[in-house]
C-alpha cells in the first residue's frame, strides 16, 4: 500500500497532486510588486493554519484542562506564515490576521479569548527578539454544522527590500544541505520542543493514539473514516519524561532569529531555503528543477518521531513528517560550519544531512535511512 492510499484512508494528502505550479517558483514563499508601488521592494501575503492539531489541543484540553495548548495552537498558526515566508528572506515586518473556527456546543469562549491572547503574545515574543510584527486583528466564527471542533489559520504580509529577499536557486555547482533542527529547547523556547510541527498531524494521531479516544471523543473523527486511532498511547503516558500529550502539542519552532542571523552574513551564499512542512523530506523536488539531492545524514530520530517506527515504512513516514528537521539551508560546503555554528548559538541542533548537485534530469531525492534507500520523483 503506498502513500496515496494508506494516508487517504484518513482523508489527508500529503503530495496536494490537484495543486499545479504554473511557473518555476522564483522564491519559497509568493511575492508580488511592492503594494506601495516602490520597484525597489517587493511584497508578500501568506496564508496558513494548523490543520488537525486543533483537534490534538481540544483532546489534551480535555484531559489535562490546561488552557495553555491554546496559546501554542496560536503559535503554530503564526509561525506557519512566517517561516515560509522567512525562507524567502522576510525575517522581520510581518503584519497578521487570524480566523477562528469554532464548533461553540464543544469549544467555549474561553477557548476562543486563549487563542486571541495567544495571537498577541507570540506576536509580542517575536518583538522582544527585535522583530517586528503586529496582528492586526481577525475573525471568528460558529460553525457547528461544518467545523467538528476547531479550525485555527493565520495570513502574514510583509514588504521587503528587493536585495533581501532569497531566490530559489537550482544549484550550479554542489552544494550542502544544512539541516536545522525542528526538537530540542531553543535558547528562546520555554520548554522542550518535539519537533512535531504542524504537518502530519492526522497521522500522528491515528497512528499514536489508542482506539478509546474514538470511543470517548467521536467527535475528532469523521464518520466516513473506516479506521480511526489505531495506535497503543495515551495522551498522559510519559515518553523519555514527556507527557505525549506535551509532545504533539508543542508549538511550531520559528527559526526566525537563525535565519536573520545566517542572512546577515551568508545571503549570497546560499542558494535555497526549503520550510519541510507538508510534504515533509520531499519537499525540495518542488521547488529546485533539475537538480539531484541525495539525503543520507538524518538526525537521529527524536522521542516523538521514534514512536512512530513500524507503524509506516520509513519511506512513507518521511513522506509525512519532517522526522527532525524541518528546515534545510542549500549552501555553499565552505560556510555549512559556520551555519551550524549559528545554529548551535541558539541551542538549535544542525548538521550535514546531504547534498545536491545539478542534474539534467527533473528533479529528484535519493533517501536513506536506517539501512533503506528510496527515491523520490516529482
Amino acid at each position: 500500500m503506498g502513500l496515496s492510499d494508506w494516508y487517504r484512508r484518513f482523508g489527508v494528502s500529503a503530495h496536494k497532486g490537484f495543486l499545479r505550479r504554473f511557473e518555476t517558483a522564483k522564491y519559497f514563499a509568493p511575492v508580488g510588486a511592492d503594494i506601495a508601488g516602490d520597484p525597489a521592494f517587493r511584497f508578500a501575503l501568506h496564508a496558513d493554519g494548523v490543520g488537525t492539531k486543533g483537534i490534538l489541543a481540544y483532546l489534551w484540553w480535555k484531559e489535562s484542562g490546561e488552557i495553555s495548548v491554546w496559546h501554542h495552537l496560536a503559535q503554530d498558526a503564526l509561525v506557519m506564515n512566517t517561516d515560509d515566508l522567512a525562507c524567502s528572506g522576510i525575517t522581520s515586518g510581518f503584519i497578521f490576521s487570524t480566523t477562528i473556527t469554532r464548533n461553540p456546543f464543544l469549544i467555549p469562549d474561553e477557548i476562543v479569548q486563549a487563542l486571541i491572547e495567544g495571537f498577541y503574545l507570540f506576536a509580542e515574543k517575536l518583538r522582544d527578539m527585535g522583530i517586528a510584527a503586529i496582528v492586526a486583528g481577525g475573525e471568528t466564527a460558529d460553525m457547528p454544522d461544518v467545523v467538528r471542533t476547531i479550525g485555527v489559520e493565520g495570513v502574514a504580509a510583509a514588504r521587503i527590500s528587493e536585495k533581501e529577499l532569497i531566490p530559489l536557486r537550482p544549484p550550479d555547482t554542489e552544494v550542502w544541505i544544512v539541516g536545522v533542527g525542528s526538537f530540542g529547547q531553543a535558547s528562546y523556547e520555554d520548554t522542550y520542543n518535539s519537533g512535531i510541527g504542524c504537518n502530519g498531524i492526522t497521522a500522528a494521531r491515528h497512528l499514536l493514539l489508542s482506539s478509546t479516544y474514538r470511543q470517548q471523543y467521536p467527535e475528532t473523527t469523521a464518520p466516513e473514516m473506516p479506521e480511526t486511532y489505531l495506535g497503543k498511547w495515551h495522551l498522559t503516558d510519559s515518553i523519555q519524561g514527556h507527557l505525549l500529550g506535551h509532545l504533539l502539542t508543542a508549538p511550531t519552532r520559528t527559526y526566525l532569529p537563525f535565519l536573520r542571523e545566517v542572512y546577515q552574513h551568508f545571503r549570497q551564499a546560499i542558494y535555497a531555503v526549503i520550510h519541510c512542512t507538508g510534504g515533509g523530506q520531499r519537499k525540495a523536488i518542488k521547488y529546485l528543477p533539475f537538480t539531484l539531492i541525495r539525503k543520507d545524514n538524518f538526525f537521529s530520530l527524536p522521542p516523538l518521531f521514534a514512536l512512530l517506527e513500524g507503524a509506516r515504512p520509513w519511506r512513507e513516514l518521511f513522506e509525512v513528517f519532517n522526522m527532525g528537521h524541518r528546515l534545510e539551508l542549500y549552501t555553499l560546503p565552505q560556510v555549512a560550519d559556520d551555519i551550524i555554528a549559528i545554529a548551535k548559538r541558539y541551542n538549535i541542533p544542525a548538521q550535514i544531512v546531504g547534498s545536491a548537485r545539478p542534474s539534467d534530469k527533473e528533479s529528484r531525492i535519493e533517501a536513506s535511512f536506517a539501512g533503506e534507500h528510496w527515491i523520490w520523483e516529482l
